[in-house]
C-alpha cells in the first residue's frame, strides 16, 4: 500500500466519521471507485484511533469530567461532595453505557450481514439516499431538551440508532443526531451526546478487531501508519467543528443533497 493510499483513506475516515455522510459507505466507494486498497485490520484500527483522538481533542472538557465521574464510582463521594455537575456526569456515564448496549447487541447479532453489505456498492448508494432523506426531515428541527432531561428510554433509542448505523451508507452521526432531534433535544445536546457516544463505539469496535492484530503483517512502513493516524485525527477535528457550526445554522439539508448526489451516481455508475 502506498503512502498516498493511506493518506486518502485517513482523510475519508476523518471527515466522514463525524460528518453525517457515512464513513463506512465512503470507504466502500473509495475502494471501489478510486481503486484504493482495503486498509487491512491494523490500519483500520489505527485510523479509528485517529478519529478517537479527534473526539478527545474537541470534547476534552466533557471527557475529563466523565473520567472524574467514573473515578467517583470507585471512590464514592459523600452527598455533600457531589455538586450538581458531578451528579450530571455520573448520570451521563450510566446513560452512555446503556446506550452502548443496543449498539453492541446489533453489531454482534448481525455482524455477518453487515460484512456482506460492505461488498455491495449499489446497496451503499441506496443507503446514502436513505441517509439524505433522514437529514432533510430533521434539518430544521430544534428541540428544547438538554442532557438534564435525558431519560433511559431516549438513551436506548439513540443507542439503537447507532447500532443500525453500522449499515454501510447509513451515517452514524447523522442517524444518532437526527434521533436526538426527533426526541425533542436541542441541536447542541443531540450533537454532544452523539459524539460522546461514539467513544465507546469506536473503542469497542477496535477491541473486537484486536485478536486479528496478533497475526497481522504490515505491507508498508510503520511510520506511514502514524501519518495516517495524525491525518485522520486532524481531519476529524475539522469535521466535528464544521458539523457543529452547520447544525447551529440548521444546515443539515446541505449534507442531504450531497449524499443524494453520491448515492444516485453510485447506483447509476456501479454495475
Amino acid at each position: 500500500m502506498a503512502l498516498g493510499d493511506i493518506v486518502t483513506l485517513a482523510v475519508i475516515q476523518g471527515l466522514t466519521e463525524f460528518l453525517p455522510v457515512s464513513s463506512s459507505g465512503h470507504l466502500v466507494l473509495g475502494q471501489h471507485l478510486l481503486g484504493v486498497q482495503a486498509p487491512g485490520v491494523a490500519l483500520e484500527v489505527a485510523l479509528h484511533l485517529g478519529t478517537l483522538i479527534s473526539v478527545a481533542v474537541v470534547f476534552a472538557k466533557d471527557i475529563k469530567k466523565l473520567l472524574l465521574a467514573c473515578f467517583s464510582f470507585v471512590r464514592p463521594m459523600s452527598n455533600e461532595g457531589q455538586t450538581a455537575e458531578v451528579k450530571l456526569y455520573r448520570r451521563l456515564v450510566r446513560l452512555l453505557v446503556l446506550a452502548s448496549v443496543p449498539t453492541g447487541v446489533i453489531g454482534m447479532a448481525f455482524k455477518d450481514l453487515f460484512i456482506a453489505l460492505f461488498s455491495s456498492p449499489r446497496f451503499v448508494g441506496f443507503a446514502l439516499i436513505v441517509t439524505g432523506i433522514i437529514l432533510l426531515v430533521v434539518s430544521r428541527m430544534q428541540g428544547t431538551k438538554t442532557l438534564q432531561h435525558m431519560r433511559i428510554r431516549d438513551t436506548l433509542t439513540v443507542g439503537l440508532a447507532q447500532g443500525l448505523a453500522i449499515t454501510p451508507g447509513i451515517s452514524r452521526a447523522g442517524l444518532t443526531i437526527s434521533t436526538g432531534l426527533l426526541l425533542g433535544y436541542d441541536r447542541g445536546t443531540a450533537t454532544r451526546f452523539s459524539f460522546l457516544l461514539s467513544i465507546p463505539a469506536i473503542v469497542g469496535a477496535s477491541l473486537l478487531e484486536a485478536p486479528s492484530l496478533l497475526g497481522a503483517t504490515l505491507n508498508f512502513p510503520l511510520g506511514w501508519m502514524v501519518v495516517g493516524v495524525l491525518v485522520a485525527a486532524l481531519t476529524g477535528v475539522v469535521a466535528i467543528l464544521g458539523l457543529v457550526q452547520m447544525l447551529k445554522r440548521g444546515k443539515l439539508s446541505y449534507f442531504a443533497y450531497y449524499v443524494w448526489a453520491v448515492g444516485i451516481l453510485t447506483m447509476l455508475l456501479v454495475r
